[in-house]
């Protein structure tokens, strides 16, 4: 059943997500996450001192994996305050406070897009994809990291971990928040970009070349034009 979050619920939910999205790097469900930033960034190497530019950066984590490969990047996020961590973290790193349906740069100026645990919460995800074709470059790559949301595993974790952890420390319905804050289901995320993009590998964590999002966490895409 459907289920919409109170008033109540979302006041408290904007005030203590970065909690949320800081605890999610810690223990088991840390674990999955590390393991899909390291993928992509053993992907995205080969743009050292080029141009990536990362959509839905919030607190900087992916650079915590792979920093020193980014001589180029530039994250963008639409919340003001995840740059502002992510700076306090990362001293010196080149950020914008931009909208991912209109990407502040260029066609074809970019070299790589990332976009790690960002899709699932784009309402106009179709919006946003064709935005990044026309900023990448057309030997670019887009590389994207996305929880199995929809598959038997994931929502295991998500019952065993988040959904006790802010239950029990906020007292919100987190089912309610989860249904309004995900848009799209790791199947529905991949045929959205299936349409705009060449896909040229899939990758599964953790168990890597088993194809089916139910008995897996992540699932990583290489993408072309």
């Amino acid at each position: 059943m459907s289920q919409f979050p109170s008033q109540r619920d979302l006041e408290i939910w904007k005030e203590v997500r970065n909690d949320l999205i800081d605890w999610q790097y810690r223990g088991l469900s840390g674990f999955f996450q590390a393991a899909g930033h390291r993928l992509i960034g053993r992907w995205a190497r080969q743009y050292t001192h080029r141009l990536i530019l990362e959509i839905g950066c919030g607190h900087g984590h992916h650079l915590r994996y792979d920093r020193n490969a980014y001589a180029g990047y530039v994250g963008l996020d639409i919340e003001y305050n995840f740059l502002c961590t992510l700076r306090e973290r990362y001293r010196g790193t080149y950020v914008v406070n931009g909208d991912a349906y209109e990407l502040p740069f260029r066609d074809e100026s970019v070299d790589c897009v990332l976009s790690v645990y960002s899709f699932e919460h784009l309402r106009r995800l179709p919006v946003c994809l064709s935005e990044i074709r026309r900023v990448l470059k057309q030997e670019g790559e887009l590389l994207v990291g996305l929880p199995a949301e929809g598959g038997l595993f994931y929502g295991i974790g998500r019952r065993l971990t988040s959904k006790p952890y802010m239950e029990r420390k906020y007292g919100i319905n987190y089912d309610a928040i989860v249904q309004w804050e995900h848009w799209n289901t790791c199947n529905e995320a991949v045929r959205m970009i299936r349409a705009e993009f060449r896909i040229k590998e899939i990758a599964y964590v953790p168990f890597r070349w088993l194809p089916t999002t139910h008995l897996n966490v992540i699932t990583c895409l290489r993408c072309g034009k």
